[in-house]
């Protein structure tokens, strides 16, 4: 299952990528992401590993992830594993100006073992539903960065 998502931030490139990275930040725009630890860092980002923890309906799921693609404030790119699904991710950031940040989010979900019967119901869901995760989440993203260069400019 594949999806992409753009979204036009009024921030900089560095300060969205900021949120796209750090742990921090990480947890306070992904819907139920209580945990994101770095497990290998690498100097050139590429080889990177992570460990994230998700908690969905009361069940922690864990995932574990590594940075496939790195150019800073242009691009973040992951390959995430878990039980259930892999994901791949990939941010890719454009300046429209000096305070405004095109970020597009293509994403490809594969589903394991009884998910892969599930996924085109879910698939179906997500696309008619009007709490759609991704949107949530990039609203989030949105305030946030935006909250920070406004802050910023005080």
């Amino acid at each position: 299952m594949k999806t992409s998502k753009t979204t036009i931030i009024d921030a900089p490139a560095n300060i969205v990528f900021l949120w796209l990275e750090d742990n921090e930040r990480l947890r306070q725009w992904i819907p139920s992401l209580v945990e994101d630890e770095p497990l290998i860092e690498t100097p050139e980002k590429v080889g990177s590993k992570f460990r994230q923890v998700y908690l969905e309906n009361g069940k922690r799921m864990e995932m574990v992830g590594e940075i496939t693609a790195y150019s800073e404030n242009e691009r973040l790119r992951c390959y995430i594993t878990g039980k259930m699904f892999d994901l791949d991710v990939d941010y890719i950031l454009k300046a429209n100006s000096d305070t405004q940040t095109e970020l597009t989010q293509d994403s490809e979900i594969k589903m394991k073992g009884f998910m892969k019967i599930m996924s085109p119901i879910m698939w179906l869901a997500s696309k008619f539903s009007k709490n759609n995760a991704q949107d949530k989440a990039h609203a989030m993203l949105k305030e946030m960065a935006e909250t920070e260069f406004q802050a910023g400019k005080a």
